[in-house]
């Protein structure tokens, strides 16, 4: 099942302004990128057991963004490195990727039928059951990029599930992949993890990187990173950390908010 929306975004040729640093010498004429995002949807539920009436199952539940802009190597560009990133697969599309991947998981998760046969025998069945759940946005980001924004929560044993999130930034004109080398000055990484660092201190209402991990976050003496997973918004970029990545599971995803006012002197 596709949804589809069509959103059209202005930006102020941004090719030039992120091989010129934002200075382009001359002021642009404003150009227009067509996106349309349709809606890759797929719920599938996999029985360990398929001739037992009761069976643990395997679930993939996935609602997926699908990206076209007006440029068809962008296009192709874009939903390839996503594909890649969201299952690492060498796919052409998002579809065929996520495809492979559930085929995938049932192989591997067939697997597991003879320990599970074993312990329902026995009387010690432990928990078979597993399931994916991934589902994805496009929002408009810094000087007309695209966020693409991917939650995702998984289940295969264990205590609880995991829920986690994949951030990836796309000029729509190219379908390049958007790195923050791309917008920010060279040597940059100090003076951002200092950033990073101030920042949380002020969410928290604590001071400084002790304040910090009185409150439970940075523990085992961890230091601060700059995370992968960073949406470059309209007018802040903030930093996504996943579980575990700096804080406990209890604490749930962490985000830590920069506005490019307090960039301004790292922007390039």
């Amino acid at each position: 099942m596709k949804k589809c929306a069509k959103i059209l975004f202005y930006s102020l040729a941004i090719s030039a302004f992120l091989c010129c640093g934002g200075n382009a010498g001359k002021k642009e004429s404003p150009t227009a990128s067509e996106v349309t995002v349709t809606t890759f949807e797929h719920h599938e539920i996999y029985k360990l057991d398929k001739n037992a009436s009761e069976s643990p199952t395997l679930e993939f539940d996935f609602s997926l963004s699908l990206i076209e802009t007006d440029d068809s190597i962008a296009t192709a560009n874009i939903n390839r490195v996503i594909a890649y990133t969201l299952f690492e697969s060498n796919k052409s599309s998002i579809e065929e990727a996520c495809r492979d991947f559930m085929e995938h998981r049932k192989i591997e998760y067939k697997e597991l039928l003879p320990i599970y046969n074993e312990s329902h025998e026995e009387g010690d069945e432990t928990w078979f059951s597993s399931y994916y759940i991934g589902n994805s946005e496009v929002k408009e980001g810094y000087k007309g990029l695209l966020n693409y924004i991917t939650m995702w929560e998984a289940y295969s044993g264990g205590a609880h599930p995991i829920s986690y999130y994949t951030v990836l930034n796309f000029n729509p004109e190219t379908g390049e992949e958007i790195v923050l080398d791309e917008i920010l000055k060279e040597g940059y990484e100090e003076a951002l993890t200092n950033l990073l660092i101030v920042n949380l201190a002020k969410q928290l209402q604590v001071e400084g990187i002790e304040g910090i991990r009185e409150k439970g976050y940075l523990y085992f003496d961890n230091e601060m990173f700059i995370s992968n997973n960073f949406i470059l918004g309209k007018e802040k970029i903030s930093f996504i950390y996943n579980v575990y990545e700096i804080a406990p599971y209890a604490f749930g995803e962490i985000v830590i908010d920069i506005t490019y006012e307090e960039l301004k002197d790292l922007l390039k």
